[in-house]
């Protein structure tokens, strides 16, 4: 049996336990870590403050996928990510210990410049192996189970985001720098874990055979089990060129990714400062709730079909949350709910988009392209953030939310007339790439 078949048909063993738990970890810790600017903003109360990691995500998703493709493949990546956020996190902890130290105030220069450095390291390794950690599990995952750990890995997200906003809710009597040193604590204790965990990972078996490296390949199938289930396996997909495969994902990464983050994390900020806490731990409940929920449908469900949900359910519940928003202050518990549900289908969109980035795209420069899809959202992210802090009203705000999600539905609609489903077929399908020859 060749190596990509040992891959795409391996029973599930420990091998993939350890890469499951790998990418669950980091991924708990990009939603740990990018949480850290939002919930302290109230605290700086200046929009550059949340600027600067948004340009670090640029930065890191250019960065580190160009070098896994090209030059280190998926574990040593991983070895350099760990290693900024590790930084980031300890010089975190540093800003958070000197104010008891000291008479300065963390949320002010120095300590506030030595503050943003941490979350800026921090963010810059954590968004930058996103696209490395999304490659690896399309890459190494059986088929019979890539689907759902493409939704349920990158879940954790939500799961260390709401973590994150439920210890500053807990510690929201005390000072500034104890929310941040709680929060710090948490990042630190996950990044140990980490360490231990990736250090015993097998490369991407798919990288090197790419890279031609037939040795290695060898060396790293053997650390898979030689044990194989047969099922059904779809072996035909429509034809869709690279560049509209790539369009389809730069306009539902838009459209999710801003509308999840204006919503979850800034639309407090901007709008209610005294429920920051809650909307952003509500908004990540939802969305923490959803990616379990989105394991059990995708098993049911073609791709294109749940794409197509998710995407036209999101733009619904924004519209209800659009005309209910005098009910905020008044009466906090529809806004919320209206809030869970919309994010319940934020998260959907974001399964839709951690399915379809490693899948539709090529073999070759799978990491590299990932990060160029999300550099436009990022960007445009940035921009929004600036953009939506002078918008004079709550409305005004939620309207623009409309608009982008009602862009992610149109392009889920076109991808239900003229894409295709990629559940349970190979990579080398799904992406449309042509296999090399091993040396």
């Amino acid at each position: 049996m060749e190596p990509l078949e040992i891959v795409d048909k391996a029973r599930w063993n420990n091998v993939h336990t350890l890469l499951f738990t790998s990418l669950g970890l980091g991924f708990f810790m990009w939603g740990t870590i990018s949480s850290i600017a939002p919930l302290y903003y109230p605290s700086v109360n200046n929009v550059y403050f949340i600027l600067a990691p948004i340009i670090a995500t640029i930065v890191g998703d250019l960065i580190f996928p160009l070098l896994s493709d090209r030059l280190y493949g998926r574990k040593r990546t991983f070895l350099m990510t760990m290693s900024m956020y590790g930084a980031g996190t300890i010089i975190i902890v540093a800003s958070s210990i000197l104010p008891s130290l000291t008479s300065l105030s963390p949320s002010k220069p120095p300590l506030l410049y030595l503050l943003t450095l941490g979350i800026v390291l921090g963010v810059l390794g954590v968004e930058g192996e996103v696209p490395v950690m999304l490659s690896y599990a399309a890459e190494m995952m059986p088929l019979k189970y890539r689907e759902k750990i493409l939704i349920l890995a990158p879940n954790f997200d939500n799961v260390g985001a709401m973590v994150a906003s439920g210890l500053a809710l807990l510690s929201s009597a005390l000072s500034s720098s104890v929310q941040l040193l709680a929060l710090s604590l948490v990042a630190v204790i996950g990044v140990a874990f980490l360490i231990v965990v990736r250090m015993k990972l097998p490369e991407s078996v798919r990288w090197l055979y790419i890279k031609g490296n037939k040795e290695a390949v060898s060396s790293e199938i053997k650390k898979i089990s030689p044990k194989v289930e047969d099922f059904k396996e779809r072996s035909e997909v429509r034809r869709v060129s690279l560049t509209s495969r790539f369009l389809f994902l730069v306009v539902i990464g838009v459209s999710q990714y801003l509308t999840y983050g204006l919503m979850a994390f800034y639309i407090g900020d901007f709008y209610f400062p005294s429920q920051e806490n809650m909307i952003v731990f509500i908004a990540n409940l939802g969305a923490s709730v959803a990616g379990f929920l989105a394991t059990l449908i995708i098993d049911r469900e073609r791709t294109s079909s749940f794409s197509l949900f998710s995407f036209t359910g999101g733009f619904l519940t924004i519209v209800a949350i659009l005309f209910s928003l005098n009910t905020v202050r008044v009466s906090p518990a529809l806004f919320y709910s209206l809030l869970f549900a919309n994010m319940v289908f934020s998260e959907f969109g974001w399964a839709v988009r951690t399915i379809y980035e490693p899948l539709l795209l090529p073999n070759s420069n799978r990491a590299f392209l990932i990060g160029m899809v999300r550099l436009f959202p990022i960007t445009l992210s940035s921009l929004s953030v600036y953009y939506s802090s002078y918008l004079s009203s709550p409305f005004s705000y939620v309207l623009y939310n409309t608009v982008l999600w009602a862009l992610g539905a149109g392009a889920t609609i076109w991808w239900y007339l003229k894409g295709y489903d990629v559940k349970r077929v190979s990579l080398e399908l799904t992406s449309q790439s042509k296999l090399p020859v091993t040396k």
